[in-house]
């Protein structure tokens, strides 16, 4: 290796943390992190919370075989197998009665064989909403054939899919995603899909990398390189050297410069961020490659109230309550362009394995990023609500003593959750690979700006996993250039 050149990166989650350790490791030890926020881990956001880590953003490694992140721990006895895989989903109805458990399981491994059958997929183009609405009607029809009160429970399990897709892919509405390129983009890594971290939550990874874990003796030493709250305000490029001019000031220089930063992040800031401007080929990616809002809820309860066979309480809405929500449970937050309560945009309420007391709400869809605005008293009395309309009448439910939330979205330095295949990015033709192709110097040939991160994965795309693969993907296309 001629030299040993300088990189900056911006971003310390997973990408980042990923490139660095691996320039580390071949040598080019020259090196710094610009970090937005006063933590590492990015989107890995594990926080201490009655002495186990619970994870406010990436919770399970999704697969094994393929699954780089599975790979790097599967021998160190890291990972377990979760209690609630989310595939035996006891559902409740929002006027309290009973639900015929043999008939909602049905429906369910119907939805669920429509979202796995990739190759049915591709021959419905469009929205993934007219596709799952078509098939899903189709087999109700043919399994159920004349029974209103199976049919009319479909309805509300096709709902509660809806709500269930949109936390996969993060979008508004499922006619915002891509049923094409869902199925032809992203790759399911076979295996366990929910495997979980037990106590440590999912920063373990971090540790892993930085070879803190398993012999700290070779660790790889990362910390010193790493500088917090250093907020990246303007990236000037050139053929030689790269400036970093961040907002508290401070300059940087360097040969190369690594951008891990979210697409939501690059959406709000490229037009400045960059002099000179950027290509329009990665214009367009970042424009168009769409990254949506998902959020959690944790409510810790004095007391478990759930008997220990329970997994979770997932929600299933009557037309009439549905319409009643907003008069019934008045003034605890927005409610959309329709009138609709963020209330309904809730689909349930699930074990975690790291903690016997909390339940986990996810809020998905349109008022996902609204409900960041609203304080945790009144996202804690709505919660309570819906769990006492849906199971009051089974359960004495106890007032939760306190609440952990996300905030993805307002976030200025995430700006979102994760990325997913949209029918924007079909229509503008905009690319993962655009979005990864490096800016190279006209004179040198030398990639002076890489772009790692989630976005940028063509086939694994928001998940830890990808973003780790991005991340060494930079860092080698460095080493190979210096090589």
């Amino acid at each position: 290796m001629s030299g040993v050149p300088s990189v900056l990166i911006i971003g310390a989650g997973a990408a980042g943390v990923a490139a660095a350790t691996r320039l580390l490791e071949n040598g080019i030890d020259n090196i710094k992190i610009l970090e937005a926020e006063n933590r590492i881990g990015g989107r890995i956001y594990s926080l201490e919370f009655d002495g186990v880590f619970i994870d406010l953003g990436g919770q399970w490694v999704h697969g094994e075989k393929g699954n780089i992140v599975y790979e790097m721990v599967k021998d160190l006895g890291l990972l377990h197998t979760s209690f609630n895989n989310y595939e035996d989903n006891t559902f409740y109805m929002s006027n309290g009665e009973n639900v015929n458990k043999n008939i909602t399981d049905r429906l369910f491994q119907i939805g669920l064989s429509i979202i796995e059958d990739s190759e049915c997929a591709i021959q419905h183009p469009g929205p993934y909403g007219n596709y799952f609405i078509k098939i899903y009607k189709e087999k109700v029809s043919e399994e159920f054939k004349d029974d209103a009160s199976a049919l009319e429970l479909a309805a509300c399990v096709q709902d509660w899919f809806h709500k269930f897709c949109i936390c996969l892919d993060s979008a508004k509405s499922w006619y915002e995603i891509s049923t094409l390129g869902a199925a032809c983009r992203f790759e399911y890594c076979e295996g366990d899909q929910q495997l979980n971290w037990g106590e440590r939550g999912f920063k373990t990874i971090l540790d892993v990398l930085m070879k803190k874990i398993p012999d700290a003796s070779k660790q790889l030493h990362l910390d010193d390189k790493i500088l917090l709250k250093k907020v990246v305000k303007k990236i000037q490029w050139g053929d030689s050297e790269q400036t970093v001019t961040c907002e508290d000031g401070s300059v940087f220089t360097a040969d190369h410069v690594i951008i891990t930063c979210s697409v939501g992040v690059l959406k709000t800031t490229y037009r400045s961020l960059f002099d000179p401007a950027l290509p329009s080929y990665k214009v367009n990616s970042i424009e168009h490659i769409s990254m949506g809002t998902v959020n959690k809820i944790l409510l810790r309860f004095p007391r478990k109230w759930w008997p220990e066979d329970t997994k979770g309480f997932s929600l299933l809405w009557t037309d009439e309550d549905r319409k009643n929500l907003v008069n019934e449970i008045p003034s605890l937050g927005p409610v959309d362009e329709d009138g609709r309560s963020w209330l309904e945009d809730v689909f349930g309420f699930y074990v975690i394995d790291n903690h016997p007391r909390i339940l986990l709400g996810w809020v998905v869809g349109k008022m996902a990023a609204e409900v960041e605005h609203c304080t945790d008293e009144d996202v804690t009395q709505g919660c309570m609500a819906l769990l006492r309309k849906f199971v009051g009448n089974k359960y004495d439910i106890p007032t939760p003593d306190a609440i952990l939330r996300s905030s993805w979205n307002s976030n200025p330095h995430f700006c979102g959750s994760y990325v997913y295949s949209s029918i924007e990015q079909d229509e503008y033709n905009a690319s993962s690979e655009d979005l990864a192709r490096p800016i190279v110097s006209e004179k040198s040939k030398k990639p002076v700006l890489l772009f790692a991160g989630e976005a940028t994965s063509t086939n694994h795309y928001s998940t830890v996993n990808g973003a780790i693969e991005t991340g060494y993907r930079e860092a080698d296309r460095l080493i190979e250039f210096y090589k």
